[in-house]
């Protein structure tokens, strides 16, 4: 018994080696596991003379701090997380160069689509106090910052100003939008139609652009981009004829709430106040966007329109908005059923428009408040054999 009782206290050979091998493993797996990466901050022009250059050097976790002046670069951060700021006093200008990069293609107009600032192939980017600015080149459809290709964008207190062309650019090949957020299926990007991507613009002015303010997109299938843009300032304004937007949501599931519109307004040949035969610049539109959109408790001044949903039926609870001064229309709800709800309306040729070209249209009006039209507080067009109904509700 006491010398069974030794002999388990006490390894022989073989068992010493056996844990004298795990412990050499583990060892091993220990010295040849990567360190964490330990975020630094970078910065601009002290440590790289341009952002590219920060960006090309850091890593996924770093902070690049641009100090004030004014960067005449095209910035592309691809598959990094990163968190771009502003140092000090100041807002750094990322300036649009005299020749972009162009990345996809717009095959509507068969033109090149490009963009100043780009986040792409899933980076996710955080993006403070910055100014991004043009002129734009002619013949290109270009946004001062674009998100695509699953990326994320979190864009917060920035600037986006002189998105459009100069002249002599003609009408038909100037192009120019502030913030994009996925791309449409109209755009080819390595081969597909359209790109998703996701993120939230907030407390950001956008001034002058050509076409679009801020455009949420995405391809018609597959999973939506999906974004918030809320208290934002976008104002319109081209030297160039154009029919612009404010804010546009196209194949996204967006929350478009407490932001700032105006000026809009359709500029080129054919532009009027029907909805049927002429073109109107709205503040917001909803074109061809899917359920579960939240446009609330914004003001939208003058414009053509101030909300224009269309070729979207219940898309989206338009609800609580103040619209002034709109020339036309402060709503209209086209080509698909729609419901507003209690919002504000005073000025313009009509309140809420119910129209109806393509297919039957009902709009339920619930508890708005309509003044001071030269028309009508609401009014039904209908074309072609469809049906345009306006159920007006008190509450």
């Amino acid at each position: 018994m006491k010398r069974a009782s030794k002999r388990s206290q006490t390894p022989g050979a073989r068992g010493f080696l056996a844990v004298l091998s795990v412990l050499t493993a583990l060892g091993a797996l220990v010295a040849i596991a990567p360190a964490a990466h330990a975020a630094s901050t970078l910065v601009v022009p002290r440590d790289y003379r341009t952002i590219q250059a920060a960006v090309d050097a850091a890593a996924s976790g770093d902070t690049i701090l641009v100090q004030p002046r004014t960067y005449r670069e095209e910035v592309v951060v691809s598959g990094k997380d990163l968190t771009l700021k502003a140092a000090g006093k100041g807002s750094p200008v990322i300036k649009a160069p005299a020749t972009l990069t162009p990345f996809a293609q717009d095959v509507r107009h068969s033109v090149p689509v490009t963009s100043v600032v780009r986040i792409a192939h899933g980076a996710h980017v955080r993006m403070s106090g910055f100014t991004v600015t043009g002129p734009v080149p002619c013949n290109q459809l270009v946004s001062g910052i674009t998100a695509l290709q699953s990326s994320v964008l979190d864009l917060s207190r920035t600037r986006v100003v002189d998105m459009l062309p100069a002249p002599p650019c003609p009408a038909d090949q100037a192009f120019g939008r502030g913030v994009t957020v996925g791309l449409p299926d109209f755009v080819q990007v390595d081969g597909a139609s359209g790109s998703a991507a996701s993120g939230r613009i907030t407390h950001v002015t956008v001034t002058r652009y050509q076409t679009d303010g801020i455009n949420l997109n995405g391809p018609s299938q597959g999973t939506p981009s999906r974004v918030v843009a809320e208290n934002n300032v976008v104002t319109g304004g081209a030297q160039i004829p154009a029919a612009q937007a404010g804010i546009v949501v196209g194949s996204a599931v967006a929350t478009v709430t407490g932001n700032r519109v105006s000026h809009a307004v359709c500029t080129l040949p054919g532009c009027g106040g029907d909805p049927i035969s002429e073109f109107q610049s709205p503040g917001i539109a909803a074109i061809g966007t899917p359920s579960g959109t939240e446009i609330s408790r914004n003001q939208v001044s003058d414009t053509d329109i101030g909300i224009y949903q269309i070729f979207s039926p219940d898309c989206c609870r338009i609800s609580h908005n103040r619209l002034t001064g709109n020339r036309f229309f402060g709503i209209v709800i086209q080509d698909g059923n729609g419901t507003t709800d209690h919002n504000e309306i005073t000025g313009g040729r009509v309140g809420i428009g119910v129209v109806a070209d393509t297919v039957d249209t009902t709009g339920t009006l619930r508890g708005d408040r309509i003044r001071k039209t030269s028309v009508a507080p609401v009014r039904e067009i209908q074309c072609c054999g469809f049906k345009a109904t306006a159920v007006v509700k008190s509450d």
